[in-house]
């Protein structure tokens, strides 16, 4: 072997070297470090079982941004004094960034307006631009709420009365819901009363007591996904109780609320995409994290859903996001 060849070995036996470190090490060519960002997700309830679609769009927006999300439920009730105490700690546990589903939203906003928090939050809750956080995401609460009465007046007999489910409208959207439908309810002139705070068992037992009585029927309109959900598992546990229902409609799109909605017990609902509220909810978190802007105000759509059009392809991928 020539001196030439040699000399040729020794380069590509060089070269190859090189191309393995380069490839298989950081010692020539440095992998570019990924920040993670610890984000925070505080809940308004004591569970997390009506947000299985938002946490799917938490999940995604995770991976994609590189944020370290935990979630944080309230304790034994729903307070907002308690989900003061909780953002408290997790700003003391290092969370760079907080993302807030509120009890009572004017409570919280009041509350970071005078924390003046040197991190971001994100609120998902009513509409309003505000300094104190970094992005609000919100449905017109008050306008889905006249969307779900029109709609279940639409398919309402004349005349039928509607009685107003709810757990307590002081908490979270409730009240606002409860305008939009009262306000629509009135400029029709129908009749209906609000049962609040009140065991959904009892209530559904006097209209049914109040049917076979009279032989008229009513109508409920849940305005919170807990009413609706206690409502559909009743009927569920006990369809003769629906013989004294003319419809039943409400608010949220649990895969529990769905599977009513396909069977029959529930005749429609009005829902918002939840998994881009959760995806977004971490996106701006992140951005606010890198860039310190504050203010930015988000407003989701919202939908009318029925057994007839819950599978349409549109709606599904909406209702059913893959992981």
């Amino acid at each position: 072997m020539s001196v030439r060849e040699k000399l040729a070995w020794a380069v590509c036996a060089v070269l190859l070297v090189f191309l393995y470190l380069a490839s298989s090490t950081d010692l020539i060519i440095k992998e570019r470090e990924v920040e993670i960002h610890p984000v925070s997700i505080i809940l308004n309830d004591v569970n997390d079982a009506y947000y299985q679609n938002f946490k799917k769009g938490v999940d995604q927006a995770a991976r994609d941004y590189y944020a370290d999300t935990s979630y944080t439920t309230l304790y034994d009730e729903i307070s907002q004094e308690q989900q003061l105490q909780l953002i408290s700690r997790e700003m003391e546990d290092g969370a760079q960034a907080i993302v807030v589903i509120p009890v009572e939203g004017e409570a919280l906003m009041d509350s970071l307006r005078e924390q003046k928090s040197q991190i971001p939050f994100v609120v998902l809750g009513a509409a309003g631009g505000d300094s104190a956080v970094s992005s609000r995401i919100s449905v017109d609460s008050r306008e889905a709420g006249r969307r779900l009465a029109e709609e279940a007046l639409k398919e309402l007999p004349a005349g039928v009365s509607c009685w107003l489910f709810a757990a307590d409208v002081r908490l979270g959207e409730t009240g606002l819901v409860l305008d939009g439908v009262e306000s629509v309810l009135k400029e029709q002139g129908a009749d209906y009363v609000l049962r609040e705070m009140e065991e959904e068992e009892s209530l559904l037992a006097s209209l049914q007591e109040e049917y076979e009585r009279t032989g008229e029927q009513a109508a409920v309109i849940a305005l919170d996904k807990e009413s609706l959900t206690e409502t559909a598992e009743i009927l569920k546990a006990d369809g003769s109780l629906r013989e004294g229902l003319a419809g039943v409609y409400g608010m949220g799109s649990t895969t529990s609320l769905l599977g009513s909605l396909d069977a029959g017990l529930i005749d429609g609902l009005v829902t918002f995409d939840q998994y881009t509220a959760g995806y977004l909810s971490v996106e701006k978190a992140v951005e606010a994290i890198q860039s310190g802007k504050n203010g930015e105000d988000i407003r989701l759509d919202y939908f009318y859903i029925t057994r007839d059009n819950m599978w349409d392809k549109s709606f599904e991928t909406m209702l059913y996001p893959m992981e």
